[in-house]
């Protein structure tokens, strides 16, 4: 359950201001006089949550390579849970044509390797990016691939995908470890989530079904631009050109003529990235956004 009260700000001093937190919400947390809180501001509000003194534990796995499909998985998936070391139990030559593979999808990791032994060590060492900016990697990349699908320049689209499932595996990973550090609020987490899962079956959308093209040429390219608009729309900062864009997208929709399960699927995720971004104005303008909530 969600409370809200008002209090006052106090002064403390010259440069600091404070703010009493009721005991009942203190106690549910776990807060006591003493302990130490850490302060989140991400430009629009503060948050306060508890903090612990203990490092976040460095989790080591084993994973063994007797069935290479499996074994992949089970890397790919250590990656997007945040793990940094993962133990490998493999014959030397299978080892390396597993890692082969595992950089298709993961360029940056370290292998640390003997011939001479069955047990090896993949280091995933990546260089931290913040969130906003694996984001417009994901948009340049994503508006990248359409303008390849346009021009049906298949062998690039094809390398440009690549290159946004390694960019879509990494914005997992960074996900999840912003959430685990309290760096990002789970609201937000969630939208971002959704948002980045929709845009991935679009683009996988379109690259499966590239043959339905050329028979519904004006239908495709309409989606392919309202969907470049879209995933603008989901890194504007400006709230009001963000709605609107979005507002826009939904009510050109209805003017697509829309013969195929495919061109379907694609208005459809299209929708519902425009609906992730009116969400975010309910929840973030609420009470003072225009938008929404005018003056009567």
């Amino acid at each position: 359950m969600t409370e809200k009260i008002v209090k006052k700000v106090g002064l403390i001093g010259k440069g600091s201001l404070s703010v009493v937190i009721p005991k009942r919400w203190a106690d549910s947390v776990g807060m006591k006089p003493g302990d130490e809180v850490g302060l989140i501001f991400d430009g629009s509000k503060i948050t306060l949550v508890p903090h612990t003194k203990e490092e976040q534990e460095n989790i080591n796995i084993l994973i063994d390579i007797d069935e290479p499909d499996l074994a992949l998985r089970k890397l790919m998936a250590s990656y997007v849970e945040g793990v940094t070391r993962v133990k490998v139990r493999a014959e030397y030559t299978e080892l390396l044509k597993i890692s082969e593979k595992l950089r298709e999808s993961i360029p940056m990791f370290m292998l640390k390797a003997d011939p001479n032994s069955k047990i090896h060590e993949i280091i995933f060492d990546d260089v931290k990016a913040d969130i906003p900016s694996t984001l417009r990697l994901i948009e340049s990349t994503s508006t990248e691939i359409l303008e390849n699908l346009v021009s049906k320049d298949y062998e690039k689209l094809v390398m440009c995908h690549k290159e946004f499932m390694r960019l879509y595996l990494y914005f997992l990973r960074n996900l999840k470890l912003n959430l685990a550090e309290n760096n990002i609020e789970p609201y937000e987490a969630i939208d971002l989530l959704l948002s980045i899962e929709y845009v991935k079956e679009l683009i996988d959308t379109f690259i499966n079904a590239r043959e339905l093209i050329s028979s519904e040429t004006k239908c495709v390219e309409k989606l392919i631009e309202l969907t470049e608009e879209s995933i603008n729309a989901l890194l504007l900062q400006d709230v009001d050109t963000a709605v609107n864009t979005a507002s826009n997208i939904l009510k050109s929709l209805k003017n697509v003529e829309i013969k195929s399960d495919f061109c379907k699927r694609c208005s459809y995720l299209v929708s519902k990235i425009s609906e992730l971004v009116l969400g975010r104005c309910i929840r973030n303008k609420a009470c003072r956004c225009k938008h929404f909530y005018p003056k009567v």
